[in-house]
């Protein structure tokens, strides 16, 4: 399925370039809401956590400002998880036009919607580094390893896309479910708060359960604090993620055939 994607490379451009206008037009600001809503985003949980609820990440020297940079990193990695599988949830009966026609690669939706998705958080960790940078922050050589960290995430994501997009098509109610469930991520684990913090007899299922604990750790070790990621949790986290992508290529091409009936 994968290389067969390659031969749709302008297709997947086009319809990329097409997501990501209509997903502004018609507003005032335009393309600049991808900018201001992560700044507002990280102003709103900055003033909630650190400044209301006086919450601390347990780092020496660390003021507010710096409890806002390390807790928007973990929300990156949890909007973009959020977005790819809720969206996923509608993304074939959204698109029922292209159902119907037999040369279409309907797969491709997933790795469409995933590149929007992943575009966004680019423009987020851009916002993140400035003000990173403007805080008297240097960066560390570590952020080169952004992407090894982010790649086995997006593995994961694509496979979880293809097997939740399936599910949308006869499990209608699944979009409830799934917006719940995202919340119940980022509450279970090291986004609004340090994984430290989580009970010890928890920790393991938290780490190992939750998709988003192992990146987001090693995301902000590389990004803010210029540590080495867990290569061991990473290279587990990897086998797993590739899994999820066979198995949801897997149900994905077992399951198409029976969607014009259903929509």
């Amino acid at each position: 399925m994968l290389t067969g994607l390659l031969s749709h490379k302008y297709l997947f451009l086009q319809m990329l370039k097409r997501d990501i206008q209509q997903r502004y037009r018609g507003s005032q600001l335009g393309f600049l809401w991808a900018f201001v809503y992560p700044i507002l985003m990280l102003l709103v949980y900055t003033f909630v956590f650190g400044f209301v609820m006086k919450a601390k990440w347990g780092i020496a020297g660390q003021d507010n400002l710096d409890f806002g940079l390390i807790l928007f990193a973990g929300l990156l990695c949890h909007s973009l998880l959020a977005e790819v599988l809720i969206g996923a949830v509608g993304l074939i009966t959204g698109n029922s036009q292209y159902v119907k026609k037999v040369v279409f690669p309907l797969e491709i939706l997933s790795l469409v919607s995933l590149a929007n998705a992943l575009f966004h958080m680019l423009l987020g960790l851009c916002i993140l580094l400035a003000i990173y940078l403007l805080t008297g922050n240097t960066l560390h050589w570590t952020i080169v390893l952004a992407p090894v960290v982010l790649a086995p995430f997006i593995i994961f994501l694509l496979g979880a896309s293809w097997f939740i997009s399936v599910l949308g098509v006869y499990v209608r109610d699944l979009g409830q479910v799934m917006g719940v469930f995202m919340t119940v991520l980022l509450f279970m684990g090291p986004i609004v708060y340090p994984f430290s913090l989580i009970p010890e007899f928890m920790q393991p299922y938290v780490y190992w359960l939750n998709p988003l604990t192992v990146i987001v750790e090693q995301f902000r070790a590389v990004v803010l604090f210029g540590q080495m990621p867990n290569w061991h949790d990473l290279g587990i986290y990897t086998v797993f993620a590739c899994l999820m992508l066979f198995a949801g290529q897997w149900f994905f091409k077992r399951t198409r055939e029976g969607f014009a009936d259903v929509i």
